[in-house]
């Protein structure tokens, strides 16, 4: 029945693959360019060399750092989660209802594993979540 899915979206299964792939390489090239961009005036002045305004651009670059490694983090997560899809077959099936997921999605966003619904709803909870106490 999966290999059936697969026919009935016009997936091609190597072409998942290799986009899926290249995601992932996008993502390792960014981590890299983080690396190397974020080896500056942090590592170079001591805190009370610096003037107030220095220490809050540090700061910020910091966040930022720490913030876009959690983005790509959280990328590389739903790409590996569509690649064990694509392996196990039930790549463009989403998982939280179970319908296929239109091909036009999965083209446009080859590591999606919701339908567009499902992906609302999940993002609801997620702003959900982050607006709650305690976190």
């Amino acid at each position: 029945m999966a290999l059936t899915l697969l026919l009935v979206a016009h997936i091609d299964p190597a072409e998942v693959k290799a986009r899926l792939d290249s995601r992932i390489r996008e993502i390792e090239e960014r981590r890299d360019a983080l690396k190397r961009g974020g080896d500056g005036m942090r590592d170079e002045l001591a805190d009370y060399d610096q003037h107030p305004a220095d220490q809050g651009t540090e700061t910020f670059e910091f966040e930022l750092e720490v913030t876009t490694e959690v983005i790509l983090d959280w990328e590389e997560d739903r790409i590996k989660e569509a690649r064990r899809a694509l392996d196990q077959g039930r790549y463009g099936v989403c998982i939280d209802c179970g319908k296929e997921i239109p091909a036009e999605r999965l083209a446009a966003i080859p590591e999606t594993v919701r339908c567009v619904e499902d992906q609302r709803q999940f993002e609801a909870r997620v702003r959900q979540a982050m607006r709650s106490p305690g976190l």
